[in-house]
C-alpha cells in the first residue's frame, strides 16, 4: 500500500485544517442561529400566549364556559402551522376546549394527551423538541382557567435550518476549492526538495540499499536533513516498530491490572476500592458546594439459600440480573458499586432534596417485585436497604458508609423487604450491640444465664413435655430478652457455646424434674443452623446424654425452617444422627415460611408446631380457622403429633383439642417458669385439669 506523499500530507492537513475552521464556523453560526431562533420563539409564544388569555376572559367570566365560543375562537389558531394544540382548561384542571392541529394530528383517534392537575404549573416549559406555555385566565385572585399552547419548535427550527444550510454551503464550497487550489501552487515551488528527499528515503527502504544518497544542491537544512536520513531510515524504522510493541504489551498489561484493581470481575461495577475513591472525590465535591449527597447501602435478602439451594453459578446469575436491575433504577451521574458478596452500594449524587434518596430506594424496591429469569429457574430476590446522608456523617467517609449500613440492618430487622434512613439513636443501638457482645463472654463464663420451662399439655393426660428457654439477668443491665441477645449472639459467633450451655445445664434438669414427679416429662431445646452446621455437635450430644444417663427419648430439639432451609442436606444428615441417637425432631414456627410443604416429607420429624401467629387469628376470620385445620390435618395424615403454640384463651384451647391436637403451650397454662419452679407448676396444673377455666 503507498502512503500519501509529503506534498499531500501538507496539502491534506492545510486542507484538513481550513475545512475544520469553516465547519467551526459554520458550527458556530447555526448554534447561535438555533438559539436566537428558539428565543424568538419563545419570545413570540409567550406574547400569542398572553394575548389570547387576556381575550378569553371575556369567555369565561361569567362561570358558564359556552363550548361553540371557546371552540370557535381557538380556530384562529389554524393560521400557525406549528402549534400542535391549544387547550384550555377550567379551575378544576378538567379540559373545557382545544384546538387541535389537523396537519400534526392526521390519523383518526389520535389526539394530544390531556395535562394532569400536578402538571399545569404556570410557565413556559421547554420539553422534547416543544415549547409548552402555560398562563393563568384571569388572575390568581380570580382564577378562571388555564390556557395550554405547546409549540412544536423542533420541526419549525428545523426548516429553519435547512433553509439556511441551503443559502449557506455553496459559498463555503466555492471558497474551499479556490483556498486549495492556491495552497496546492504554493505549496509545489516550495516543498519540491523535500519530494526527492522522501524519493530517496523511500528507495533505500524498499531496495535495502544503504549505498543511495540524496543529491543536495546546496547547504540548507533539508540537505542537512538528508545525509542523516541516508545513515539512519532503516534503524529507526526497526526499533520504532520494536518499541511499539513493546507499547501495546504494557499498556494491554496496566489495563488488566487497573481493571482488576478497580472493577468487580462478575458484575463489571466499581469494587470496594473503587467506590471509596468516588466517594471521597463526590464528598470533596459536597464540601464545596455546600451541597448534600445520599449512599444507599444494598443487601440481597436470603442470598445464600440461592446458593446452596440452585447452586453458585445460578447465585453469580442472580448477582449478574441484579446490577443491571439496579442500573436501570437510579439516575444519570449516581454511582452503582459492589462492596462484596451481595452487597451492593449507590452513591446519589447531587440532591437537591433528601427525598430523592428515598424515591430511589422506592423504584429499587418496586423493581424487585418481579421475579428474576436464570437459565431454568425463576427466583425472587427481595431487598434491604439502608440510606444515610452526608450531612449525618460530617463528610467522613467510613462514618457514612457505616451509617448507610446501620439503617440496612434496621431494615432488615424489621421485616426484609423495605428500606430504613439512618438516624442518630441507630448509634445507640449499635453501642448497645457492642456492650452485649463483650459481655456474653462474660455471662457464660460467670454462669449468668438462666433456664426457664413452659409446660406442653396433652388434652388426655396432662403435662407430659416442657420446653426449655433461655432467660439473661444480666449484671449489667437486668432482664435481657432473648429476642436482643441472641440474634447478636449468631452474628458474633456465640450461638453455639450458648447452646452448648443450654442443653448441658437442661439434661441435668431433666433428671431432676422426672425424679421429683416420678414420671417421665420429654423436654424441647431449640437450636439453630449454626449448631446444625458445628462440626463435632451430634457427638457432643451424645456424650452429654451419656453422662447424665437420661432417657434419649425425653429429648427432642425444635427447630425452625429457616434452620434447615439454610443447608437442607447438611441439615438432613444431622437430623438422621438425632434419629439414631433416639431423640426427637420438632419442626418449630410451621407455616411461616415459603417451603415447608415442599421440604416436609424429606425430614425425618416426629412433631409439627403450629406458630403462635395462627393460633392468635384463629378465630379472626374463617379461612384462619382452615389453616390451623389444615396444618392438623397435613401433620395427622403424615403421622406427625401436633403442638399448638401461644394458646392463650379457653376456647382456642377447646377448639384445638377437640381437633386431635396432642400437645398444647401457652399462657392459657402458664408462662415460662424458673426451674425451681417448674415441678410445683407442673402439680398446679394437673390437678387443676381439666376443670381449669384460666391460669392468671
Amino acid at each position: 500500500m503507498m502512503s500519501l506523499s509529503f506534498k499531500s500530507k501538507l496539502l491534506t492537513m492545510t486542507f484538513c485544517a481550513i475545512c475544520f475552521c469553516a465547519i467551526a464556523i459554520v458550527a458556530l453560526t447555526i448554534n447561535e442561529h438555533a438559539r436566537l431562533y428558539k428565543e424568538n420563539a419563545r419570545s413570540d409564544l409567550s406574547a400569542l400566549s398572553q394575548n389570547t388569555a387576556e381575550e378569553l376572559v371575556q369567555y369565561l367570566a361569567f362561570g358558564t364556559v359556552d363550548d361553540l365560543a371557546l371552540t370557535t375562537y381557538l380556530l384562529k389558531f389554524e393560521r400557525y402551522e406549528h402549534i400542535k394544540t391549544a387547550q384550555i382548561y377550567d379551575i378544576d384542571s378538567k379540559l373545557a376546549s382545544q384546538f387541535v392541529n389537523p396537519q400534526i394530528y392526521r390519523h383518526i383517534g389520535q389526539h394530544p394527551p390531556k395535562l394532569k392537575k400536578e402538571e399545569i404549573k404556570p410557565g413556559l416549559w421547554e420539553v422534547d423538541e416543544q415549547l409548552i406555555s402555560i398562563l393563568i385566565i384571569g388572575d390568581t385572585k380570580l382564577l378562571l382557567g388555564y390556557l395550554v399552547i405547546i409549540l412544536d419548535v423542533g420541526e419549525q427550527l428545523k426548516q429553519s435550518e435547512n433553509a439556511f444550510y441551503f443559502q449557506l454551503f455553496p459559498m463555503v464550497i466555492l471558497v474551499l476549492l479556490v483556498t486549495l487550489f492556491l495552497v496546492h501552487r504554493l505549496q509545489s515551488s516550495l516543498i519540491k526538495p523535500l519530494v526527492d528527499l522522501n524519493a530517496v528515503v523511500d528507495m533505500v527502504h524498499k531496495t535495502s540499499n544503504y549505498s543511495l544518497r540524496f543529491r543536495s544542491v546546496g547547504n540548507d537544512e533539508i540537505s542537512q536533513l538528508g545525509e542523516n536520513l541516508n545513515k539512519m531510515v532503516s534503524r529507526i524504522s526497526q526499533q520504532n516498530a520494536e518499541n511499539k510493541a513493546y507499547n501495546n504489551e504494557l499498556k494491554a498489561q496496566q489495563h488488566s491490572l487497573e481493571n482488576l484493581a478497580n472493577f468487580d470481575q462478575l458484575t463489571k461495577l466499581p469494587n470496594r476500592k473503587l467506590f471509596q475513591e468516588l466517594l471521597q472525590q463526590q464528598l470533596v465535591e459536597v464540601k464545596k458546594k455546600n451541597s448534600e449527597l445520599a449512599v444507599i447501602f444494598i443487601d440481597l435478602d436470603d442470598f445464600k439459600t440461592v446458593n446452596d439451594t440452585l447452586g453458585h453459578y445460578t447465585g453469580d446469575l442472580l448477582l449478574t440480573a441484579v446490577s443491571q436491575r439496579l442500573k436501570r433504577q437510579i439516575r444519570d451521574g449516581d454511582i452503582l458499586a459492589r462492596l462484596g458478596g451481595d452487597e451492593f452500594v449507590i452513591v446519589v449524587t447531587q440532591l437537591a432534596y433528601q427525598v430523592e434518596a428515598v424515591e430511589v430506594a422506592e423504584r429499587i424496591l418496586d423493581a424487585f417485585k418481579k421475579e428474576f429469569d436464570l437459565d431454568k429457574w425463576q427466583v425472587s430476590s427481595g431487598l434491604s436497604i439502608g440510606i444515610a446522608y452526608s450531612s449525618d456523617s460530617h463528610g467522613n467517609l467510613q462514618s457514612l458508609i457505616s451509617n448507610a449500613d446501620l439503617a440496612m440492618y434496621r431494615a432488615k430487622r424489621s421485616g426484609r423487604g423495605r428500606y430504613a434512613v439512618y438516624e442518630d439513636e441507630m448509634q445507640s443501638y449499635q453501642h448497645r450491640r457492642l456492650q452485649i457482645v463483650t459481655q456474653l463472654g462474660k455471662a457464660l463464663s460467670e454462669d449468668e444465664f438462666e433456664l426457664y420451662y413452659q409446660p406442653k399439655v396433652c388434652p388426655e393426660r396432662g403435662v407430659i413435655a416442657l420446653e426449655a428457654l433461655i432467660r439473661w439477668p444480666s449484671s449489667f443491665d437486668g432482664m435481657i430478652s432473648p429476642a436482643e441477645f441472641i440474634p447478636i449472639a449468631e452474628h458474633c459467633g456465640k450461638v453455639h457455646d450458648i447452646t452448648r450451655w443450654v442443653l448441658a445445664t437442661g439434661f441435668r434438669h431433666v433428671e431432676l424434674i422426672n425424679q421429683a414427679l416420678g414420671t417421665d416429662i420429654q423436654v424441647s431445646f431449640n437450636i439453630s443452623a449454626f449448631d446444625i452446621a458445628k462440626e463435632g455437635f451430634v457427638e457432643y450430644i451424645k456424650e452429654l446424654i451419656e453422662c447424665e444417663g437420661i432417657d434419649a427419648k425425653l429429648i427432642e430439639f425444635e427447630v425452625t425452617e429457616s434452620a434447615y432451609i439454610e443447608n437442607f442436606e447438611l441439615a438432613s444428615k444431622f437430623f438422621e444422627a438425632i434419629e439414631s441417637l433416639n431423640c426427637q425432631i420438632a419442626l418449630d414456627d410451621f407455616g411461616t415460611g415459603y417451603s415447608s410443604l415442599s421440604y416436609l416429607t424429606q425430614i425425618k420429624a416426629h412433631t409439627l408446631k403450629i406458630d403462635q401467629q395462627f393460633i392468635r387469628k384463629m378465630f379472626e376470620s374463617e379461612s384462619e380457622r382452615l389453616i390451623v385445620d389444615a396444618i392438623i390435618s397435613l401433620a395427622k395424615n403424615l403421622k406427625l403429633n401436633v403442638c399448638a403454640e401461644g394458646v392463650e384463651t379457653k376456647a382456642q384451647y377447646d377448639y384445638l383439642s377437640a381437633r386431635g391436637c396432642e400437645l398444647i403451650q401457652g399462657f392459657y397454662f402458664s408462662k415460662a417458669v424458673p426451674f425451681s419452679q417448674v415441678v410445683a407448676t407442673i402439680k398446679r396444673i394437673n390437678q387443676s385439669y381439666p376443670s381449669r377455666t384460666m391460669v392468671e
